[in-house]
């Protein structure tokens, strides 16, 4: 993949979209809030520290085993609500449980048998979500009074493996992030009500969310390891890509496009309404990532799905023990 013939060298060269907003003070946070508000996201350079970003990154990644063993016996404990619920049921273990599932849900249960949230096994990382930037930027985008209503930290951009074609690097997977994301989680012509309860058209002129993407290294973010795609300004267009109606090829290149670029440490935020994509890691590293949701104290959280042990509604729960070490400024965020 590094001798790939097409590749552009530029796109090996690390820079950042933050380049020009001026660092320090009140002129910073309003740097970043003119770039959300114009061209629907922005970068938030250096969150965590430059020589804590690897510590940060190996507690994340011992984090994510962690949740594979979680994940695992909350599937377990999730069948035997089934059984007890209907003992006739010969519910098991396997994929078309998930089917029979789908079409007779079982609500998810409360703590302690709900789904272990991700920060609950990511301390370290955790504190960084209250870093002072960060909030003064989400409080002033959302509400005074904000929470976090998605946590996952199990999304790594892993290398492609391959030569890519042509074709291959112009392929774009377009939408908007919950709750603007109009086809997430499973709605099929026989079920159109059937998803994670999104803003219908037009959608409001309110930023009522955003993303963040939190980049852990161990290589600077550029469009080479696979950077956002974004189109700028679209979260002020009233179409969708996954607008039924509009007319948009979700899957082809946009006109004024372009890939986020920033420094390992740093984090992306996201107005939800705005047109996105994955891209391609060509490199030959994995890239790891924590994909966060900052929402106002109004934003009902719970159709947002999250299937990790086949629960239908986000209900998770962090342990007393672990929100007890919660700083007093994160507390309030979970």
């Amino acid at each position: 993949m590094s001798k790939h013939l097409n590749l552009d060298e530029r796109l090996r060269v690390p820079y950042s979209i933050g380049t020009g907003i001026p660092k320090g003070g009140d002129a910073e946070i309003e740097g970043y809030l003119q770039s959300l508000r114009t061209q629907g996201f922005c970068v938030i350079e250096r969150v965590i520290p430059e020589d804590q970003v690897g510590a940060t990154r190996e507690s994340v990644l011992r984090g994510r085993e962690l949740l594979q063993k979680d994940r695992e016996a909350e599937r377990r404990k999730r069948i035997e609500l089934e059984r007890h619920r209907d003992p006739e049921a010969g519910i098991d273990d396997s994929p078309e449980r998930f089917e029979r599932w789908r079409s007779d849900p079982v609500r998810p249960p409360l703590a302690p048998h709900a789904e272990l949230c991700d920060i609950a096994r990511c301390e370290t990382f955790a504190e960084y979500l209250v870093e002072p930037r960060v909030l003064r930027v989400a409080r002033a985008m959302l509400d005074t009074h904000i929470r976090i209503l998605q946590t996952e930290v199990n999304k790594s951009s892993k290398p492609a493996g391959e030569a890519l074609s042509e074709e291959q690097l112009r392929r774009r997977g377009w939408h908007s992030d919950w709750p603007h994301d109009l086809t997430a989680y499973g709605p099929s012509s026989e079920e159109p009500w059937k998803h994670c309860g999104a803003v219908a058209q037009p959608f409001p002129d309110v930023c009522m969310a955003l993303s963040t993407i939190w980049y852990l290294g161990p290589e600077d973010v550029t469009p080479y390891n696979g950077g956002t795609w974004v189109v700028p300004g679209s979260h002020k267009d009233p179409r969708n890509p996954r607008g039924p109606d509009d007319g948009i090829d979700e899957r082809a290149p946009i006109p004024g496009e372009f890939q986020i670029s920033a420094p390992a440490g740093s984090v992306f935020m996201q107005d939800t309404r705005i047109w996105h994509s994955g891209a391609i890691n060509q490199s030959e590293h994995e890239r790891t990532a924590v994909v966060c949701r900052y929402g106002p104290w109004w934003l009902s959280g719970n159709e947002f799905g999250n299937l990790h042990s086949g629960g239908h509604t986000l209900r998770t729960y962090v342990p007393q023990e672990v929100y007890a070490r919660f700083s007093p400024e994160l507390k309030p965020l979970y």
